[in-house]
């Protein structure tokens, strides 16, 4: 038995030493990655974790007798990863709540936002409305089916305001009987409700309506696209990544609509000039994930710049992150986290030490500029997107 100890102890300092040889040389290689001059430096992307949104979506699909339901549902239930919390109650508050309804001379709420509290009930709602025989109404009135979805979301109004609210409407004609369509999702989209339509037919008058008319923009689809599934899980996600009130998410350029060229990263821009370590500490208050604001590269430096300046004031001057510590160049991060090191490819460090101001000089050159920590500058504070990786409460 002692023979046997002392042999199991031996096995198990030859394996600790390995481990900690392993643990020092990826630690060299990582520390040699991050230093090396030729790796790639850009600001945070939009979380991509399919089984963490936490949106409340309403399908609202045609069902009138002529309707080309093919792969309509199976199209919804592949949106979903197996993992995504439907509902309410969970310890993790990224959730999902799914809505139904069907139209077509009239609507129909099948499921309300309350009724499917698990991914089970969404997958056995989602396989009886598959076999659901079509309506024999011959008429389809997209009016009716969108101001369902406006009273199904107006009846949770003030609950759980801080997620996204989806309509995705799926049918293969375009008409309405009561109210122009338009005014309905102008209505949906003033409340910052997100649109995506999805035509099952081939009708090139739908396709061009429902693009122009319904769907907020880059959001409409069609079935024949053949990677509707694909689509759809892109745009939720893309619309899963947003700012809280009074921050600008970063894109480029400034006045691109695109959400697909959103960053997961949002910035505040204050109206006052502060010293380099009083806006730090500013920064850090706002949100646990507050900083001084980062310039990854020039595309980013142009957009604080055209931010700053967006309010019609000219700012020839303000605070980022830069500051140098024992000689050495880093970007600020938020309270308790390691700052980032300065990369070669995001510009060329300044000559002295101290804070660092970003200065439009009279030729229309920019540079970082060393200055006194204390004198006072205008500045931008940057936080972490709300995504799937990062849910936030306003």
């Amino acid at each position: 038995m002692e023979i046997a100890n002392k042999r199991a102890w031996r096995e198990y300092i030859s394996y600790e030493i390995i481990r900690l040889q392993m643990h020092q040389i990826l630690t060299l290689f990582l520390l040699a990655l991050a230093a090396s001059p030729s790796q790639a430096v850009t600001d945070r992307s939009c979380g991509s974790d399919l089984s963490r949104l936490w949106l409340d979506i309403v399908f609202v699909v045609d069902n009138s007798k002529n309707m080309n339901l093919y792969n309509v549902y199976n199209t919804i239930s592949n949106l979903f990863n197996p993992f995504v919390q439907i509902g309410t109650g969970y310890d993790d508050p990224r959730s999902t709540r799914v809505g139904f309804i069907t139209y077509n001379w009239n609507a129909t709420d099948v499921a309300d936002f309350y009724k499917l509290q698990s991914y089970s009930d969404l997958s056995s709602q989602i396989q009886a409305l598959s076999v659901t025989p079509l309506s024999r109404a011959d008429e389809t009135y997209i009016d009716t089916g969108l101001q369902a979805a406006i009273n199904m979301i107006n009846a949770t109004g003030g609950l759980r305001d801080n997620y996204k609210k989806v309509v995705v409407l799926f049918t293969s004609k375009y008409n309405y009987y009561h109210t122009y369509p338009e005014d309905l999702t102008d209505y949906l989209k003033s409340t910052g409700v997100t649109i995506i339509t999805v035509n099952t037919g081939g009708d090139s008058y739908t396709t061009q309506s429902l693009r122009d008319k319904i769907a907020s923009k880059g959001m409409a689809f069609a079935m024949s696209d053949g990677n509707t599934t694909a689509e759809l899980q892109k745009a939720v996600l893309a619309i899963n990544c947003f700012c809280r009130p009074g921050w600008m998410q970063y894109h480029y350029p400034l006045k691109s609509d695109n959400i697909y060229s959103n960053y997961g990263v949002c910035l505040y821009r204050p109206d006052s000039a502060m010293t380099k370590f009083a806006a730090q500490s500013y920064c850090h208050s706002l949100t646990t994930n507050g900083y001084l604001v980062s310039e990854l590269d020039q595309q980013k430096r142009a957009f604080n710049w055209d931010y700053l300046n967006s309010k019609g004031i000219t700012i020839n001057a303000f605070y980022n992150g830069l500051t140098n510590y024992n000689g050495t160049w880093w970007w600020d991060q938020p309270s308790g986290q390691p700052l980032w090191p300065l990369n070669p490819n995001s510009g060329a460090p300044p000559q002295r030490s101290g804070c660092v101001v970003d200065m439009k000089y009279s030729d229309g050159s920019i540079s970082w500029t060393p200055i006194s920590c204390t004198s006072f500058f205008r500045f931008l504070c940057e936080s972490v997107a709300c995504d799937t990786d990062n849910y936030c409460e306003f």
